[in-house]
């Protein structure tokens, strides 16, 4: 999953750069937009965690109810 996170934050990047002037490009820095990428991947990796920790609560909630009703039964 990291590697399509990465590739979507270097198309972030580039379509940023796209807007940017060629001064602007020069004066900002390769350096920099290399972390940039990798602050935009960040976010992303950790917004999809977040979901994911989200669905697998709500999976754990329906589990822990069907053994509760199996347990009754």
């Amino acid at each position: 999953m990291t590697h399509k996170h990465l590739v979507h934050a270097k198309h972030i990047v580039s379509a940023f750069k796209n807007k940017l002037s060629k001064s602007g490009v020069d004066h900002v820095g390769e350096k920099h937009f290399d972390e940039l990428e990798l602050l935009i991947e960040s976010a992303v990796s950790t917004a999809v965690l977040e979901e994911v920790e989200h669905a697998l609560d709500k999976v754990q909630a329906v589990v822990t109810s069907l053994r509760k009703d199996v347990e009754h039964v």
